[in-house]
């Protein structure tokens, strides 16, 4: 289910794009939180096949150079198993302070390698605002997703429904 509401969000964010000009430079990574919710709850093996996978997908559905998003998201996979040990992820603050953390990495590491490799990009201090307006929304709608997620994964499907 989660794979579902994170590529249906990709899709969606990606199409918003084309008709709201702001949302070019802001973006809320709801990856992130997703990648730290596998961690918690599924295992280091199921958040890095997830980071894997969505890195894939966003590779095939942007015009970006080939393997960027997956190299990102895997990094910020390990930047967040790292920062797991001395934070609690389990609680909104540990919640917060990695997501926040993760999404300041991966916007900091995009710019860098942009930087390295087309030399074309121009990076001001609205730009760093916006990277850190971005982490704060990103870190501070994870707790509810995890909410939300805890009670999908709560509701009877199928069979098991009782009439």
């Amino acid at each position: 289910m989660s794979w579902f509401i994170s590529i249906l969000f990709i899709l969606f964010k990606g199409g918003m794009e084309n008709h709201i000009i702001f949302l070019k430079s802001f973006d809320v990574d709801i990856v992130i939180a997703l990648i730290v919710y596998f961690l918690v709850y599924y295992g280091e093996t199921g958040a890095g096949i997830f980071a894997f996978g969505q890195g894939l997908v966003i590779d095939v559905f942007s015009g970006g150079a080939p393997g960027l998003f997956t190299f990102l998201y895997l990094v910020v996979f390990l930047a967040i198993k790292l920062a797991s040990r001395p934070l609690d992820l389990l609680s909104t603050g540990g919640q917060i302070a990695t997501i926040s953390m993760a999404v300041l990495l991966k916007k900091g590491l995009m710019v860098i390698l942009l930087y390295l490799f087309s030399l074309e990009i121009a990076f001001s201090f609205s730009d760093f605002l916006l990277f850190v307006f971005s982490a704060i929304c990103s870190s501070l709608i994870a707790p509810f997703l995890f909410y939300f997620l805890d009670f999908l994964n709560r509701l009877p499907i199928g069979a098991d429904r009782e009439a």
